[in-house]
């Protein structure tokens, strides 16, 4: 690694979101005027909730080798689980590492945080001075919570001091989205104070829903009533009327937390808080006077354009989803893939998957451990099964997860960041994508569904394949002797019948035998009943070592077996005798048992087509082999 280069991780959640790509963008227009290079490692999901999906969505956290580091900016206030949080910083602070939060404080932390309260202020100020009203409602977000507080409490001190009374009954808490807002309008249309002039709330997406809700209830903005927002999201900007509200400079705070991590890097002491303005932004919801026409010609033109790409879109999905979940094997799964590379949003990417996440399970015990095991977190290795360098397709491979991608450092002298995003099912990991981003090219809402429907359909895969090998073990058991492995009855018939007809067809020779133990009883008696089934695993290991996969052997039951296959000479019948014989001669010789094992074999050569039928050529030799069993007898005598 350079000494001059910088490695940054930039952690964030929820970056389907605006607010993050405002700022990602601003990290990756700044990374190399301060020569950094980024490791950006992202959720789709906030993590709020932190059920299964968001175990799953966290996990890529875990994938940070904090060794290649040399500091972190923590997207704190995108990331809404606290102890996925302070495990990041808790484990920079072990070994030295500095970290910058943007919009939430935490304690040891270099925090840059942005004035809200001047800016709410602006706001409401705005509100009584230009449009002099009185009656002013307030929709905070949730009780307790920071901004909606710091953001009710700026409401308060700005009518206390134009003297008007904070009325209780005008205040209403929103949740800071659409559902809890209508709630909150439905009490102010319901209540007995006087109708408010405008409705102040807490963030812009309440301040869209209590535009639609008013509406719906046949009232004006603002004519009737007017109504701000609060952060200048696009939904709010681009609404009609446009929203009055507040915007952050996120591009500011992005480069002071550059700043901070370069005085950090260069030993200089660093205020531990930096503050960043908010601004107010004028629109057409309080009352002022806007012309948005020449606006919203162009908004109406690219709101049609971006449902056509999202329909499209979605249309792209499904066929990918129909390819994808259309195959029997992992490397069909990625083959298709090929063909929806677009959607990875880049020119280089690697799909990264956990280390024995695509072996196949063939037996059933083993199938049923791996039922119980959860892919919490990444494999020590993983395996690159897609991945592109520039457009150019290369080979699939294996890596240490500790490096991220393969050849990491060599990507980083040509490109200044790879972004890490996950790929799970729920809880359950199976790897991730890692990408050289690129602002022009990403679209974060279309990558997450893109990146679920791959997920899903390698999860799907799996479980076809689980399934397809319980199948296949359940059938083999069905039809297979647990004790030789050879076909039982059922299996012997099964396999048979093809045979059987071939030999009709083509007039061939079909041979059967019918082999019976010697003397298994006096063996089971005298020895125990472990080398009586020693005895008959011999003898079913004997036709299954003569047999050689040209006959179907199969154990009918006890110490009875019956093999039987296509031959082309009745000669080859004979041998077939004469080499069980040898086999068994061999064991015996070898053994170091007091007993002998041996056989009595009754054979039929014949060609069906002469009016024998299977269970006849059975019978034919089970004669043959009780006249062989006879002299075995006789022998002894």
């Amino acid at each position: 690694m350079d000494e001059g280069i910088k490695y940054v991780a930039i952690c964030s959640a929820g970056i389907d979101e605006d607010y993050n790509d405002i700022l990602l963008e601003a990290f990756h227009s700044l990374a190399d005027t301060f020569g950094f290079k980024l490791l950006f490692f992202n959720s789709f999901s906030s993590l709020y909730y932190y059920e299964k999906h968001d175990i799953g969505e966290s996990n890529i956290f875990h994938l940070m080798n904090y060794d290649l580091l040399d500091g972190i900016v923590l997207l704190s206030e995108t990331l809404k689980n606290e102890g996925v949080r302070n495990e990041i910083v808790e484990k920079a602070a072990s070994l030295c590492i500095p970290v910058v939060t943007i919009d939430h404080y935490i304690e040891g932390c270099y925090n840059i945080n942005f004035r809200y309260e001047s800016a709410m202020e602006q706001i409401i100020t705005h509100l009584i001075e230009k449009h002099h009203y009185r009656r002013i409602n307030f929709i905070a977000g949730l009780p307790g919570n920071r901004f909606s507080d710091e953001r009710l409490e700026s409401y308060k001190a700005v009518l206390e001091r134009n003297g008007i009374p904070v009325e209780e009954g005008r205040i209403g808490y929103g949740g800071f989205w659409a559902v809890p807002t209508k709630l909150v309008i439905d009490e102010f249309l319901e209540s007995d104070l006087p109708f408010p002039e405008a409705i102040v709330c807490a963030n812009d997406s309440m301040a869209v829903a209590a535009c639609r809700y008013l509406a719906k209830a046949g009232y004006r903005i603002p004519e009737d009533v007017a109504v701000t927002g609060f952060d200048g999201i696009p939904e709010a900007l681009e609404h009609l009327p446009r929203i009055t509200t507040a915007k952050h400079d996120y591009p500011k705070a992005a480069l002071l937390a550059f700043q901070v991590l370069q005085r950090c890097f260069r030993g200089e002491d660093v205020e531990k808080q930096l503050w960043v303005e908010s601004v107010f932004v004028q629109g057409r919801s309080c009352g002022c006077e806007w012309d948005g026409t020449r606006m919203y010609s162009s908004l109406i033109r690219k709101l049609y354009e971006k449902m056509e790409d999202y329909s499209r879109f979605n249309r792209d999905q499904i066929d990918m989803t129909a390819d994808l979940i259309d195959n029997d094997s992992f490397q069909g799964v990625f083959d298709n893939l090929k063909k929806y590379a677009e959607n990875f949003c880049a020119d280089t990417f690697w799909l990264c998957i956990i280390d024995n996440f695509l072996t196949k399970k063939e037996v059933l015990a083993d199938i049923i451990e791996e039922s119980g095991y959860k892919r919490i977190r990444y494999s020590d290795t993983m395996d690159v099964m897609l991945a592109q360098i520039d457009g150019e397709w290369i080979g699939i491979t294996d890596f240490p997860t500790e490096s991220l991608v393969p050849k990491l450092d060599e990507i980083l002298e040509i490109e200044n960041n790879v972004m890490f995003l996950p790929l799970h099912v729920l809880e359950q990991t199976i790897g991730y994508v890692a990408l050289v981003y690129r602002p022009e090219k990403m679209r974060m809402t279309y990558t997450y569904q893109f990146f679920m429907n791959i997920s899903n359909a390698l999860e799907t895969t799996r479980i076809h394949q689980k399934q397809q090998a319980i199948i296949n073990s359940l059938e083999n058991k069905y039809v297979h002797d647990p004790m030789t492995g050879l076909y039982n009855r059922r299996g012997f018939y099964q396999r048979l019948g093809g045979v059987y007809e071939e030999c009709v067809e083509k007039g061939s020779l079909l041979m059967v035998a019918s082999v019976d133990l010697n003397g298994l009883k006096p063996i089971n008696d005298t020895y125990g009943h472990a080398d009586g089934d020693l005895a008959i695993s011999t003898v079913g290991r004997a036709l299954n070592e003569v047999s050689s996969g040209r006959y179907t052997c199969a154990r009918f039951g006890g110490d009875e077996f019956v093999v039987a296959g296509q031959v082309v000479t009745e000669e080859e019948t004979e041998r077939f005798q004469k080499e069980i014989a040898r086999y068994l001669s061999d064991f015996n010789a070898h053994s170091g048992k007091p007993y002998q094992i041996g056989a009595s074999i009754g054979c039929i050569s014949a060609v069906p087509d002469e009016g024998l039928t299977l269970d006849e050529f059975i019978k034919i030799a089970d004669e043959r082999m009780y006249e062989d069993k006879v002299r075995y007898h006789s022998r002894r005598r």
